[in-house]
């Protein structure tokens, strides 16, 4: 060795650049580790994937779960007051629901033209017993006389009907009934 060498001043780099130093000597063994075997490889993968989740996650944890028992609190709250209208078509009458029907004893008189055989209409009845409209429910002969149908607009706004009830409580619903020359059949 050169005597000469020695005698010279040791310097030091500066500080910044011994953390740069440092941190890519880290960085290059954290690669070597790393990439060392298939195992430490997927160790990796799965702590870079939780860290990405618990990342994005966390921040919107907390406000989705508010949001999402806020909801379904204020919807608990507003449910019930929704109006229920059920058709249910032909069921069977129960203490949870009956269908709407001719009020018992009332007799039903249609006095339309004699020039029809039967006409078959759905009649919609609101919550007070009231005809509130009806439909033919398929091409009849008779649905095209506009005497008889206005024959029975007449007739539906004095016939008093039971209202349908749900849970006991008066409900809209529709009754089928079918006006033949000679009777009148009223089905829920």
């Amino acid at each position: 060795m050169d005597p000469t060498l020695h005698s010279l001043p040791r310097l030091s780099p500066p500080p910044e650049l011994q953390a740069q130093l440092r941190v890519l000597a880290s960085r290059q063994a954290l690669r070597q580790r790393r990439f060392a075997s298939l195992r430490s490889f997927g160790s990796f993968v799965c702590e870079e994937a939780l860290l990405l989740f618990n990342n994005l996650a966390r921040p919107y944890a907390v406000p989705c779960a508010g949001g999402l028992v806020s909801t379904l609190f204020l919807f608990a709250l507003v449910a019930p007051s929704f109006a229920v209208n059920r058709n249910a078509g032909r069921d069977v009458p129960t203490a949870i629901s009956t269908e709407a029907a001719l009020e018992f004893g009332l007799i039903f008189q249609f006095t339309g033209p004699a020039s029809f055989d039967q006409l078959v209409v759905d009649v919609s009845i609101d919550e007070q017993g009231k005809a509130t409209g009806y439909t033919v429910p398929f091409p009849q002969k008779a649905a095209s006389d506009p005497a008889l149908l206005k024959s029975l607009e007449n007739t539906l706004i004095y016939v008093r009907f039971n209202p349908a009830t749900f849970f006991g409580q008066p409900a809209s619903g529709r009754t089928r009934i079918t006006i033949r020359r000679n009777s009148v059949d009223v089905r829920g």
